[in-house]
């Protein structure tokens, strides 16, 4: 047991320094059991993959401080636990179901595991979503970041229903992969070999 103490503080700096192999190591520890949860938990393949991703995102953007964490493996479960909270928000509101008291309650139990680590987030989402096309970047902006239905921003931007969904579909694969971009190639790969 103090063997794998000493292997992970030390897998733990090596990705503090920005060690691609170090953190594509990192990511096969630990990907499994996120996923399986994630998968467990949300019940549908590609929302845990995403929730994967994401959290490994987290990480890599978090890495310059991952040494002064205490408990990687509490931490690790607390973003991923987060990520999940949010993921499944998310999906009630694109089902567009009434949630009531079931948000309140995520919402009460969500708690932002580092406001640094949110800003990084926030500034490569804003980023991301600065670098696509107009009708997607208003598209994107109204669904994801004002939380409108479909009808409703069909209707602020003067197009069809099927319009704004090809366009959030075409604009969220673009913000994807543009984060995505932004991990190391190793860990890049491990995250798309789930299956």
């Amino acid at each position: 047991m103090e063997n794998r103490t000493v292997n992970e503080e030390m897998l733990i700096k090596l990705v503090a320094e920005g060690n691609q192999r170090a953190f594509s190591a990192l990511v096969k520890a630990y990907r499994a059991n996120i996923y399986t949860t994630a998968l467990q938990l949300l019940h549908n393949r590609q929302m845990a993959e995403e929730v994967l991703q994401d959290v490994f995102l987290k990480v890599w953007l978090q890495r310059s401080s991952l040494t002064e964490i205490d408990n990687f493996p509490a931490w690790l479960n607390a973003v991923s636990r987060n990520t999940i909270y949010s993921a499944f928000k998310r999906s009630l509101k694109e089902k567009v179901l009434p949630v009531g008291e079931l948000e309140e309650s995520l919402d009460a139990g969500y708690n932002t595991a580092d406001p640094l680590l949110e800003k990084e987030y926030s500034n490569l989402l804003h980023t991301a979503i600065s670098r696509l096309p107009e009708k997607q970047q208003q598209t994107y902006r109204l669904i994801k970041l004002q939380g409108l239905k479909r009808s409703e921003a069909a209707a602020k931007l003067g197009v069809s229903t099927e319009t704004v969904k090809y366009n959030l579909d075409e604009a969220s694969k673009k913000v994807r992969a543009y984060c995505l971009a932004q991990l190391p190639l190793g860990a890049l790969l491990l995250l798309l070999n789930i299956r």
